[in-house]
């Protein structure tokens, strides 16, 4: 005789027979959830068939009223072997069936409604954190240290701060969707394809959200589960499929939030030493070793180019000197382009006098030592033309201890000056008659390792 199971979380009960499965709401309030009364908890029933019949249609079959007068919502019941978290634990993820999850999941994405207005925001997401912490709070000094606990709503809050317009071009660019809101691989089966269940369906706040913070916290949950080769075979597979790589750069802060916000779920849940090991994983994230890239050479080489390429691969701030000298100086329009020239600057004069160009890189130095300390990946495009600028990165790079390479882009005289001849509405006002005396005052970069980078061909290849 088969017996039938009982799971039971923080706010709600599973029993788990060999044909179905019925879960029912705890009646509990807490600040993100509001089980209290017989009538919410059937409504919020009724909400879980209806979002979750969006991912796994055959798997919700209805809501049911039990004896005892609770609302219960009926399921199919799945293998309870064939759910991801076990199978990972036994080492049977293919990475065939990671690709077609990471398939599946964009192909959700791309349908889902997409959410206009406050939700995705910096503002909102700050909302949404404070609700943790106060969640958490109580945890802080004995699951929790109190300085980690003030390390990641630190990192979290100051990365609010620092990109709000991320957030903001997120939104107008359609990447806030109606989306699952706790994908990790307990709300998984895999049983011949992926089975996605158990959004949630009790707070918009936390469902509404971008389709970048939905893909890092199941990164994350691999990553927590020591599966790293098959969290970055998920994102690539997902980034291809979805071509969204703008969304690299809000990753790492995803994977800090959801990591806090499992440890946070997992205290009430009562499994404090798992809830430990997130909030670990959740300071990891903060310090991680950020990667500073500069890219210098002579004008026209394609510094810009490649440095703007590199920066959105890699979700990394792109820092441009040319932008920076600009905005110093008073000629930027309020859309950061440049004021219409009206002479050809002579060299070394104006705001490329030796002064105004120090002042230049001594606020594009500050400014990523800024983003550096905050852990962002950082791109520098400038010509580094001098040894004291050089001189001052990598005094740059020992304080804030970044991973760094410099790369030195490379092109012919002839390819040089086309491309000069070209420039027409760049924010540079560099030009082809400052060519021949800005090559006899360039000062090569041979006290640090530099890998040279041939812009001439289609594409950019090592020298």
């Amino acid at each position: 005789m088969v017996k039938t199971k009982f799971e039971e979380t923080h706010i709600s009960q599973a029993l788990i027979g060999p044909r179905y499965t019925y879960k029912i709401k705890k009646p509990v309030k807490f600040n993100f959830v509001d089980y209290s009364t017989l009538a919410k908890r059937k409504h919020f029933c009724l909400e879980e068939v209806r979002l979750n019949r969006r991912y796994s249609p055959s798997m919700y079959l209805g809501v049911v009223r039990l004896n005892n007068g609770e609302y219960a919502v009926k399921m199919k019941t799945l293998p309870a072997e064939k759910r991801l978290d076990k199978l990972l634990t036994k080492n049977q993820v293919t990475p065939q069936m990671i690709k077609r999850l990471a398939q599946v999941v964009w192909h959700f994405h791309r349908k889902a409604k997409a959410i206009k207005g406050k939700f995705g925001s910096a503002k909102l997401l700050r909302g949404v954190f404070y609700g943790n912490f106060q969640t958490t709070s109580k945890f802080v000094g004995k699951v929790i240290s109190r300085r980690l606990d003030q390390q990641i709503q630190a990192y979290l809050l100051h990365f609010l701060d620092l990109h709000p317009d991320w957030f903001a071009q997120r939104i107008r660019a359609g990447k806030i969707r109606d989306l699952h809101g706790d994908l990790h691989s307990e709300n998984i089966f895999y049983h011949k394809k992926p089975y996605i269940f158990d959004c949630i369906e009790f707070n918009s706040d936390f469902r509404y959200i971008d389709c970048a913070a939905e893909i890092s916290f199941l990164i994350m949950d691999l990553e927590c589960r020591g599966k790293n080769k098959l969290a970055d075979l998920f994102l690539e597979t997902y980034l291809k499929t979805s071509c969204d790589q703008d969304c690299r750069k809000l990753l790492n802060f995803y994977k800090c939030h959801y990591a806090y916000i499992r440890g946070s779920v997992l205290c009430l849940a009562g499994d404090f030493k798992l809830a430990a090991q997130h909030f670990k994983l959740a300071g990891q994230y903060i310090k991680t070793k950020p990667y500073l890239l500069a890219v210098g050479g002579i004008i026209g080489t394609g510094k810009s180019t490649l440095a703007k390429g590199l920066a959105e691969k890699w979700g990394a701030i792109w820092l441009r000197s040319d932008e920076i000298r600009k905005k110093l100086a008073g000629k930027l329009n309020p859309a950061n382009t440049p004021h219409p020239r009206r002479n050809r600057p002579g060299f070394k004069q104006g705001i490329y006098s030796p002064g105004f160009t120090q002042k230049t890189y001594r606020a594009m130095l500050a400014a990523a030592e800024k983003f550096l300390r905050n852990g962002e990946n950082v791109v520098l495009d400038a010509s580094f033309s001098k040894r004291v600028f050089r001189k001052n990165l990598l005094r740059l790079v020992r304080r804030v201890k970044a991973n760094f390479k410099f790369l030195e882009t490379v092109a012919s005289s002839k390819t040089i000056l086309r491309r000069l001849k070209k420039r027409k509405k760049d924010i540079s006002d560099a030009g082809p008659w400052l060519l021949n005396q800005f090559k006899q005052n360039y000062e090569p970069p041979t006290e640090m390792p530099v890998i040279k980078i041939v812009t001439a061909r289609k594409k950019a290849a090592h020298a």
